[in-house]
C-alpha cells in the first residue's frame, strides 16, 4: 500500500508539474518540526545531498528556527486553556 505521499509525488511527477526541489520547498517546514514521514525524510535527505541549493535553504530555516526558539519563553498555561484551543483548531480545520 502506497502511502499519500508516494501518490502524490507520482502523480506530480508524471504531470510534469513538481520538480523535486519544489517537492523539497514544500517538505522543508515538516523536516524543520520533525513532522515528516520517514519516506519524506529519505526523499528530503536524498534529494539535499546533491542539490546546493536546497541545502542552502534547509540550513539558513534551521539556524532561523533555532534563532527564534532561542528567543521565546515557554509560558505553562491552564490544561484547560490547551485543551480548548486544540479543539477550537479541531473545529476549523
Amino acid at each position: 500500500m502506497e502511502s499519500k505521499f508516494t501518490e502524490a509525488y507520482q502523480k506530480t511527477s508524471e504531470e510534469g508539474h513538481e520538480s523535486d526541489c519544489d517537492k523539497t520547498a514544500h517538505l522543508l517546514d515538516l523536516i524543520i518540526d520533525g513532522e515528516a514521514s520517514a519516506e519524506e525524510q529519505s526523499f528530503f535527505t536524498t534529494h539535499i545531498e546533491d542539490c546546493a541549493p536546497c541545502f542552502e535553504s534547509h540550513q539558513k530555516q534551521k539556524l532561523l528556527k533555532n534563532l527564534v526558539s532561542g528567543h521565546l519563553k515557554r509560558v505553562i498555561v491552564p490544561e484547560s486553556l490547551a485543551l480548548s484551543i486544540k479543539a477550537r483548531i479541531q473545529e476549523t480545520a
